[in-house]
């Protein structure tokens, strides 16, 4: 018969307790029963020196008390940030009515102190202020990158904890977690850049807004002036460069033109070249022809532009030059067409840029009324552009032997719904073909551009780093490096001139 346990004394109780808070290899575990009084099991290295649960109530007896491990508590669940700790919902800086707070004149006199001459400060704390979310950060770095201002991360850093930032004011924690910098070399002593907001402005939004955001509608576009225009009104109300602050003014002029002539540029992308230039195309064999796919029995019953048959390329063809043809054209083609000797006689690619408009008048609307398969035609008058990229460096002997380009006049017969989206300065690049008849039609489309349409040299600097002189390694016979070979001051010298 096993001997009842006896209770322990108050001197193994503390020995006990000892043990339990000092070893290493100690194991406590607090667990709550449904009457929510607390048990623990506490084990030494695989040994049981302490136990009190329901089950064995008989070996311990009633008058044992339960050993309880009080400093290791249960872990609390850890609660959520509520949305306005999070930073949801707060505002972004892009309302529509939104404005700057005034400012004081100490924060005025502070300001003028850190912004001249250098516009680093401004540009970090404009996005300390501005909650952009990741589309908004894309455009914003990408522009200030055109711009000659170095985006990205800052490299071998480390990180910053709160403690680290707790005796550090908001300027100062700004200028530490800051990822946009004005490189040394573009100080205003030098010759080599030059400050430019509405130029540097043009050339982004002319040419590589377009080459890395989606414009296809108006609240896109919207959306990404919103952004510029923010942070150039920022520059304003605070003063940052006032010896610049026509060119700032300039600029926003720039985002509301764009706003405007981009979104039309789209818009007249997505539908050009038109009826009847296709109707050219595909009678006189350029892009379109046998393009039509409307008798074919695999496309019967299904949803889809099937192309322009033969039929109504021909008609629309007809209707087009009874709408605007003169006499000369008019009789050349029934000639031509009679001796089967219409053609194209010549095709080039080319820029054109738009000098005037010309809808439909009123006759040639009741013309087309007879016609309800065909729409009113119209004209666009158009010249030579030649898209010129960064100019090279001549000599003034080499600029002198310069030959002028040529400059030629069309007139291009469109759609009024498509002239509608056309504005007199609008530049796009097309094959044009001339037909034996006297008339132009452009063949494909490869580009539409703003009226302020610029490219400029930092175009080439994007993604560019300096040069670092690696030295070049020696090898054995069989291909297996064995040394490097550090190279000499003069090889230094020679590699950097």
């Amino acid at each position: 018969m096993e001997n009842e346990a006896e209770a322990p004394s108050e001197c193994d109780m503390t020995e006990r307790k000892v043990l339990a808070e000092t070893n290493a290899n100690k194991a406590t575990d607090v667990q709550f029963d449904e009457a929510g009084e607390a048990r623990e099991k506490v084990s030494w290295e695989g040994e049981d020196i302490g136990h009190a649960n329901e089950n064995d109530e008989e070996d311990r007896g009633e008058d044992q008390p339960i050993l309880v491990d009080q400093s290791a508590p249960a872990k609390k669940k850890k609660k959520k940030k509520s949305k306005s700790k999070r930073g949801l919902g707060a505002p972004t800086g892009f309302e529509e009515y939104y404005v700057d707070t005034p400012i004081t004149p100490e924060e005025h006199a502070e300001e003028r102190s850190i912004y001249h001459p250098r516009i680093e400060t401004a540009i970090q704390r404009y996005k300390a202020k501005r909650n952009l979310d990741s589309e908004r950060k894309n455009l914003f770095d990408k522009y200030m990158s055109y711009g000659g201002v170095d985006s990205g991360p800052k490299m071998f850093g480390g990180g910053f904890d709160a403690a680290a930032m707790e005796d550090k004011s908001a300027g100062e924690i700004t200028a530490l977690t800051a990822t946009n910098v004005v490189g040394s070399d573009k100080d205003a002593a030098s010759a080599q850049f030059v400050v430019d907001f509405d130029g540097c402005l043009k050339g982004f939004l002319s040419s590589r807004l377009p080459q890395c955001f989606e414009l296809s509608t108006e609240k896109q576009i919207k959306s990404h002036m919103a952004v510029i225009r923010n942070f150039l009104n920022y520059l304003l109300h605070h003063d940052v460069c006032p010896e610049y602050n026509d060119q700032i003014n300039a600029a926003r002029a720039t985002c509301n033109l764009a706003e405007k002539e981009l979104f039309e540029c789209s818009s007249a992308a997505a539908l050009m070249p038109g009826d009847f230039n296709k109707a050219c195309s595909a009678i006189f064999g350029g892009y379109y022809e046998n393009l039509y796919v409307g008798d074919a029995e695999w496309a019967k019953g299904i949803d889809f532009d099937p192309g322009m048959s033969p039929e109504k390329a021909r008609k629309i063809l007809k209707t087009g030059l009874a709408a605007q043809g003169d006499d000369k054209i008019i009789d050349a083609f029934k000639r031509q067409t009679l001796e089967k000797q219409s053609r194209v006689i010549n095709a080039f690619r080319t820029g054109l840029e738009i000098t005037e408009i010309i809808c439909a008048d009123q006759e040639v609307l009741a013309l087309y009324k007879n016609v309800p398969a065909c729409k009113p035609l119209g004209k666009l008058k158009v010249k030579t552009w030649y898209r010129l990229g960064p100019q090279e460096d001549l000599t003034e002997e080499e600029e002198a032997l310069q030959i002028p380009k040529p400059v030629r006049e069309y007139d291009l017969w469109v759609e009024d719904e498509l002239l509608q989206y056309c504005f007199v300065g609008m530049k796009f690049e097309a094959t044009l073909r001339e037909l034996s008849f006297g008339v132009y039609y452009f063949d494909t489309l490869a580009s539409t551009h703003c009226s302020f349409y610029t490219v400029l040299p930092n175009e080439l600097m994007i993604g560019w780093k300096e040069h670092v002189y690696l030295p070049p390694r020696e090898k054995n016979v069989e291909g297996i490096e064995v040394k490097a070979y550090e190279g000499d001051e003069e090889t230094n010298a020679e590699f950097e001139e």
